[in-house]
């Protein structure tokens, strides 16, 4: 019997830094600085405090329920029962990575695009990546663990160094004059925060990690040092960005980590960034669609989904989640986004899904604590409730505050409502109708953890099948 070799504390680190790294941040840090100049690092502060105490609350959900592969679908399923459960994760999850994955194709394809010229469309290079990564998954041959790690510590050294030569005026480009501060005024500053959002999303996903680890008790350890060390990132690229593009180019850029790279380093931060965005786009959207196809697994075993998206191919692969996901991110490729304000458009959109999920973890938290205090768990977030609190309120104004821009926010809030709107009446109908269970009520903990077994449904499926012969006779 061979034994998998424990993670360390630095491997999961690694592993969540990469998590969230991805080119499409470029645009999100470029808008921000290019809005309030150097101050912008105020707001990258505050969006990582924020999703260091969502971290922290989730990190205290799986020390209840841990191992299981819904998720933050079962830590709801329990706190606040399965109408919220189907809204906030089928949002949160599923629909918002059908907005990133595009976002991260795009980004891959403007540099690809400035690389081959323009007899090439954008698109073609966006959907052409997508496709591949999903006949790749459907065979079950997922990038290994090796591969993402090397793509993981590549992006992470890569950007770090990016930021470092930027930042101390280290590059062989030449250096431009311009006033580090374009704003100093909390008014503007503040609001950046849902932009700054996107750089810390996704620090959950070590969370499954903790059963591989030599001590499972550091993943609350390993998220809270991953935002940092991608925020210490952004902060140094905010600084780099001031030496070596004017706060207006910047802005204006479709792909700002080229414009970046090309100045400070000439044709050799080019090429670099070449490689970034092939790795990039590979990583971000292999993890995507291997994370969402685990996530909807789970929520279809406890019946929250159709029990279609549990359905695997003769090589493990539950195709029918992966199908979906890849249709729906290369037909929004396919419409040509390429623009740095239509991806800003993708992430923002995405942002505010993942933001009502994070507020969902804090109320799980919460109601847990409540209903079942006594409960053993390894970790506890301290301070409780001021931590869920001042997380709830810091997720709340950002949703306020997605964009600066009052016409795209309101384009951002119009597209969500409508599909917040779809998802209700799906969750009703399914919950009420077909499920026959309480809209609002947690499920127990114990049989959410049961739903995890094949043989829970085998037997509940058998019971079934006899109630409805007794009823037939």
């Amino acid at each position: 019997v061979t034994h998998m070799k424990k993670i360390s504390l630095f491997g999961a680190v690694s592993t969540g830094v990469g998590m969230l790294i991805a080119t499409s941040c470029f645009v999100s840090s470029a808008s921000g600085s290019s809005a309030v100049g150097t101050p912008f690092v105020i707001a990258i502060v505050i969006a990582c405090i924020a999703n260091m105490l969502a971290v922290l609350s989730i990190a205290e959900l799986n020390a209840i329920m841990p191992n299981l592969t819904g998720g933050i679908a079962q830590y709801t399923l329990a706190g606040l029962g399965p109408l919220l459960t189907i809204v906030t994760m089928v949002g949160g999850y599923l629909i918002s990575n059908v907005f990133a994955a595009p976002a991260e194709g795009a980004m891959f394809a403007n540099v690809m695009t400035e690389m081959t010229g323009e007899a090439i469309p954008p698109a073609v290079f966006s959907v052409g990546i997508t496709i591949v990564l999903i006949f790749i998954n459907l065979k079950g041959v997922n990038m290994s663990t090796l591969l993402q790690e090397i793509v993981a510590a590549f992006m992470v050294v890569s950007l770090l160094a990016l930021g470092i030569i930027g930042a101390l005026g280290l590059g062989s480009g030449e250096q431009v004059a311009q006033d580090e501060v374009i704003s100093s005024d909390l008014k503007d500053i503040l609001p950046l925060t849902a932009t700054a959002f996107w750089f810390f999303i996704g620090a959950e996903f070590i969370v499954p990690l903790g059963k591989d680890m030599k001590s499972p008790k550091k993943v609350p350890l390993s998220m809270v040092l991953s935002l940092g060390i991608m925020g210490i990132i952004q902060i140094l690229l905010v600084f780099g960005f001031k030496n070596y593009t004017l706060w207006s180019d910047l802005g204006s850029a479709a792909s700002p980590h080229v414009l970046y790279a090309v100045n400070m380093l000439g044709k050799w931060g080019r090429y670099w960034m070449i490689i970034v965005a092939i790795f990039a786009a590979v990583s971000t959207q292999n993890s995507i669609i291997c994370s969402v196809s685990e996530i909807c697994c789970g929520m279809a075993k406890m019946n929250l989904l159709p029990a279609f998206f549990q359905k695997k191919n003769k090589n493990g692969a539950p195709y029918w989640v992966i199908i979906i996901l890849g249709v729906l991110t290369c037909i929004i490729e396919a419409s040509g986004i390429s623009t740095g304000e239509q991806v800003a458009f993708l992430t923002l959109t995405c942002s505010l899904f993942w933001m009502l999920s994070y507020i969902t973890s804090h109320v799980n938290v919460i109601m847990l604590r409540r209903k079942m205090k006594n409960v053993p768990r390894n970790f506890k977030t301290p301070l409780f409730p001021l931590l869920q609190i001042v997380g709830i309120a810091l997720q709340v104004y950002m949703m306020f505050n997605i964009s600066t821009d009052p016409v795209q926010r309101r384009n951002i809030y119009i597209l969500c409502f409508v599909l917040f709107a779809a998802l209700f009446i799906y969750a009703f109908i399914w919950v009420k109708y077909r499920l026959k269970l309480p809209l609002l009520k947690g499920i127990g903990v114990h049989q959410v953890m049961m739903m995890e077994s094949p043989e829970y449904h085998r037997v509940h499926s058998d019971l079934k099948n006899e109630s409805n012969t007794n009823m037939g006779t």
